[in-house]
């Protein structure tokens, strides 16, 4: 794993790593084809490339990573009929990109596909500024495939885990590996905090987190991750955290003093961004570590009032009392 903590071992995703080598198969012996590889943050976009890199790159195609790669448009990538050279350019987190950059990318695609080239652009699902919607849409029109990478399964989540650490995990440790809902940059967090400060022993042939008091310090990391999300939609899920795991959208509203439609209006950043997903007629934490840390990130004061008012809204929804008197409880 790189310093950055942007990368570490590859694990679950052979069929995504399938998919993109047969697109690099296809595109550097023909007309050349794009990717547009969507996900959410942390969910391993760039272990993904690094490994279709390393293969490109013993198999001799030229990797290029920089934005010249793509200039100079169609014509002069066909070198007057010679053969053009098999090329992989992968452009990352375009969604970070300045306007004057996406602009150009956006223009890039109205010459077609580079022959012999596969290009693959990187970016989150949210938040899609005009000017990056304008780029999707290009090189949409341009024929580019949309691969999304998904989080992954708790198989392979406790797989990766096992991996960073050299070492079985325990029963504890693999519970709060599951809290991250299959986003890898989670399951790292969670097992690196873990082993830094001092939470690991050894355990049934493995290690497992049994020194108590380490999930406050992974909260703070994760709280850290979300810088990316607009503050309304962290302000608007603090909330959500209150009313557990999952929520109906009415009491949500209710508890937050806000009206339902502007209530969903916020919630679809935070559905886009693979925050939430819908369930039925309720929301979910797809990852319930974030759910603990923007809990643990509410002042206590705050936190307090926020119960008392669930426990209003509950009550007059009709919820089970025993529901109602958890939240008159932490109210106190």
């Amino acid at each position: 794993m790189s310093d950055s903590g942007r990368l570490w071992p590859l694990v679950g995703r052979a069929a995504e790593l399938d998919d993109l080598e047969q697109l690099l198969t296809e595109a550097t012996e023909g007309g050349g084809a794009a990717v547009l590889l969507e996900g959410e943050a942390g969910v391993g976009r760039t272990s993904l490339v690094a490994a279709l890199a390393s293969g490109a790159g013993l198999l001799g195609i030229e990797v290029r990573t920089d934005r010249g790669a793509l200039e100079g448009g169609r014509a002069a990538d066909e070198q007057g009929g010679a053969r053009v050279p098999a090329r992989l350019v992968v452009l990352e987190d375009v969604h970070l990109w300045g306007a004057a950059d996406l602009e150009a990318l956006a223009d890039v695609a109205r010459d077609g596909m580079r022959p012999g080239a596969l290009v693959v652009l990187t970016l989150r699902p949210v938040p899609h500024r005009p000017e990056v919607a304008a780029v999707v849409t290009a090189w949409t029109r341009a024929g580019a495939r949309h691969l999304e990478v998904r989080p992954l399964p708790g198989a392979a989540a406790t797989e990766l885990a096992e991996e960073i650490l050299g070492a079985s995990i325990g029963p504890a440790l693999r519970g709060a590996v599951s809290t991250a809902g299959g986003n890898p940059q989670l399951v790292v967090d969670v097992v690196t905090t873990a082993r830094d400060v001092g939470a690991l022993q050894a355990a049934e042939g493995g290690v497992d987190a049994v020194v108590p008091g380490w999930r406050g310090a992974v909260e703070r990391r994760v709280r850290e991750r979300l810088d990316y999300v607009d503050d309304e939609v962290l302000d608007l899920l603090g909330v959500a955290s209150v009313l557990g795991v999952s929520f109906v959208v009415l009491d949500l509203a209710a508890v937050a003093d806000r009206p339902v439609a502007d209530v969903w209006r916020t919630l679809r950043h935070a559905l886009a961004a693979g925050l939430v997903h819908a369930r039925g007629d309720r929301l979910v934490f797809r990852h319930d570590v974030v759910r603990a840390a923007l809990y643990g990130g509410l002042d206590a004061g705050a936190r307090a009032g926020l119960h008392a008012r669930a426990a209003a809204a509950l009550r007059e929804a009709g919820a089970p009392l025993a529901v109602v008197a958890t939240h008159v409880e932490r109210s106190r």
